[in-house]
């Protein structure tokens, strides 16, 4: 027997009392079937309903041939009249921005004429895919419209459409559908087939903010937050703008442009920084005695390293190395002439816990040992 869908009359119904009409044993715990529910299935792109069954969490629903099944932990017998109670933010704040979803396909749809081909619901976030292409400047557009709709309070109705009304009306859906069709109407707004629960009127949704774009399979995916999901994504992002702004000394609204100014003055400080590590190497290959294969400089890059070993090579001959100390290990690089570094490369590994290779007369890596196990490598 099918489960009465309480939430189709009632998307604002929380708390309702229902007969277990079955209690089975599954793999994720047990599967408890009730005459009739308010919890919501997953569906449509939405996550489902959680919430409580006499006092037993349910931390899933899912429907079946229309019966709704809510998994729980615990075992409640067949026959028993049950009080039950939604996660009722959860469900709020999923009707928010599930009914901003219809609002931005309706008006993407009248705008631009493409259709809402994927939608997904979680926990903190929205995603609308679209098979067109639709641009910054646009999505600004559609998002003023979408929260004139909120401050104009457009009305939401839900119901069954008898097959001769259903015939005359012209209505949007991602596929095609059969049996009892539900559809969601907004006041000159927009007409959808759709099967989960929606506010009332628009005010009730808040705000709908459209965060970002990518590109999917020749269309566009929206990222987009309303309501509540919105409220905590300004929080965040006000604490991150607050946090910046103070460690910049700047106004809030002039963070980028600080920001701009740090990335500026780093890039300048980089470029020194590798003039002088630069001019550094040069010394340190005047300074080195033709004697030592193996020099250290912690202030220095692999890059850098890879210089000063074949300064060294090109000025003294031989097999010559520079390290450079980086946390527990010494970034390396040695260079020399093939085959011989190759045969003396091979025998260091035998040697020394490294990490690294290379090629035509350079090599390069991570050694794992002291600094006076590597010169005693060196000189075995």
């Amino acid at each position: 027997m099918k489960t009465v869908k309480l939430y189709d009359e009632n998307s604002h119904l929380f708390e309702f009392s229902a007969v277990v009409t079955e209690c089975e044993k599954c793999d994720k715990g047990y599967k408890i079937t009730l005459d009739k529910t308010a919890f919501f299935p997953e569906g449509g792109g939405q996550s489902s309903d959680r919430g409580t069954i006499d006092n037993v969490s349910v931390f899933d629903v899912k429907i079946k041939d229309g019966i709704i099944y809510h998994y729980a932990d615990t075992f409640i017998a067949a026959g028993k009249t049950v009080n039950c109670s939604l996660d009722k933010n959860r469900r709020f704040y999923f009707m928010q921005n599930h009914s901003g979803e219809h609002i931005v396909s309706g008006i993407v749809n009248k705008l631009y004429g493409f259709e809402n081909v994927g939608f997904h619901l979680g926990d903190d976030f929205v995603t609308l895919d679209f098979n067109g292409i639709l641009d910054r400047n646009q999505l600004d557009e559609i998002e003023y419209i979408a929260n004139e709709k909120i401050w104009q309070n457009v009305k939401f109705k839900a119901y069954y459409p008898t097959k001769e009304e259903l015939s005359k009306l012209e209505y949007r859906s991602k596929k095609e559908l059969e049996g009892d069709i539900r559809i969601v109407e907004i006041e000159n707004t927009d007409i959808c087939a759709c099967c989960a629960p929606h506010v009332n009127s628009a005010c009730e949704i808040g705000v709908i903010k459209l965060l970002d774009t990518q590109k999917m399979r020749g269309g566009t995916r929206i990222f987009m937050k309303c309501g509540n999901f919105a409220l905590n994504d300004y929080r965040q992002k006000y604490e991150s703008i607050y946090g910046i702004s103070c460690l910049l000394s700047a106004k809030q609204n002039e963070t980028l442009s600080a920001v701009e100014t740090l990335n500026l003055k780093c890039d300048n400080l980089s470029a020194e920084n590798a003039a002088l590590k630069s001019e550094l190497v040069d010394f340190i290959v005047k300074e080195t005695d033709s004697n030592d294969k193996a020099v250290f400089c912690d202030m220095l890059d692999i890059k850098q390293l890879q210089a000063l070993a074949d300064g060294l090579h090109k000025t003294y001959g031989g097999i010559r190395a520079a390290f450079a100390k980086k946390q527990d290990v010494y970034a390396f690089a040695i260079c020399g002439e093939e085959p011989e570094l190759s045969v003396f490369f091979d025998e260091l590994k035998r040697t020394l816990n490294i990490r690294g290779g290379g090629r035509d007369g350079i090599r390069q890596g991570s050694i794992a040992e002291t600094k006076e196990s590597i010169l005693k490598g060196f000189k075995e």
